[in-house]
Order: structure tokens, then C-alpha cells, then sequence
């Protein structure tokens, strides 16, 4: 007979497997970080890199309130709860806001991200044009400006901070 998990041992393994996919992750970063130019190849790279960085984690924090979810149920929006309950119904850009909203409040943290200013708007850029990189059809597709890679890497700099400040703010609270 299979034993079910508890929601600590549920927990465990969401953060296990966040700490782990992050290792992976930053790596990889930290690897094309190293080689930095500005081609167009190595734009295109990073862009990549930086995207697949952005939804891993997104991934793993609603995985980890999921579990929270089931154990306390501070009040959060329907569709916070429904991308908690899964991530299927919504673009890559709606489920890391709604993930990172359902975050903050299931692990009563502050201050949340404010998703209402200009960041956010700017920022959803970056999936965006991920998504045109890996499914190109023209070659304009393939193209990133001068002025859009300024504008893309501080979008990706403000996107990776609203991630890393949830675990901050864990820790913090928490005191791991």
C-alpha cells in the first residue's frame, strides 16, 4: 500500500525541487554571462535563458502553494486560486503574476510586487519575445534592437527581483 504524503513532506519536495531547478538554472545564467557580447546570437541566448529562469521558478512557486493552499487559506483572488490549483488555463505572463500574488499572501509575506505600474507592463515583454525566438517566422522575429535589449534586460532584472524577493521575504520571515 502506497502512503500518501503529508503536506510537510509535500512541501519539502516543492522547495527541494526549487533549490534544485534553480541551481540549474543560474548556472546556466552565470555560464552565458561569461561569454557576453553583443550579437545578436548571444541576445537571443540570454533571452532564452533568462525566460526559462523566470517560468522554472514561477513553476516551483505555485507548486508551493499548492501545498500551502491545501493547509491555510488566507484569502486570494479566483484566479489566484485557480492558477494555484493549475497553471494550464493561463499565459506564461498571467500565471507569474497571479502566482507571485497567491505567494505573498498564502505565505503572508510583504511587500508583495506591485503589478500596477509600468514594470509589469514592460516586463511582460520578455515571454513574449521569448516566444517569437523559439517560434520565429519571420527574421525580423529574430531581431533584438539596441534599444530593445536595454529595455529587455532591465525588464528580465525586474522580473527575476519580484521572484527573488518572495524567497528573500520567506527568509526573512522565517528565518532560513
Amino acid at each position: 500500500m502506497k502512503t500518501i504524503p503529508t503536506p510537510q513532506e509535500r512541501m519539502d519536495a516543492a522547495f527541494d525541487n526549487y533549490f534544485a531547478l534553480s541551481d540549474v538554472l543560474r548556472e546556466d545564467l552565470l555560464a552565458l554571462l561569461e561569454t557576453e557580447s553583443d550579437s545578436q546570437h548571444w541576445r537571443r541566448n540570454y533571452v532564452r535563458v533568462a525566460a526559462s529562469l523566470i517560468e522554472g521558478y514561477a513553476h516551483c512557486l505555485r507548486e508551493m502553494c499548492a501545498v500551502s493552499f491545501e493547509c491555510v487559506a488566507p484569502e486570494i483572488s479566483e484566479k489566484e486560486a485557480k492558477v494555484v490549483r493549475s497553471e494550464r488555463s493561463f499565459n506564461m505572463n498571467e500565471r507569474i503574476k497571479l502566482t507571485l500574488r497567491a505567494a505573498y499572501k498564502l505565505f503572508e509575506l510583504q511587500p508583495a510586487p506591485n503589478f500596477d505600474g509600468h514594470e509589469w507592463e514592460r516586463a511582460q515583454r520578455v515571454l513574449e519575445r521569448r516566444h517569437l525566438l523559439m517560434h520565429p517566422k519571420t527574421p525580423t522575429d529574430l531581431e533584438i534592437s539596441n534599444e530593445l535589449w536595454l529595455e529587455l534586460r532591465d525588464d528580465v532584472t525586474w522580473l527575476v527581483e519580484q521572484l527573488f524577493n518572495f524567497v528573500a521575504a520567506l527568509q526573512a520571515k522565517h528565518g532560513r
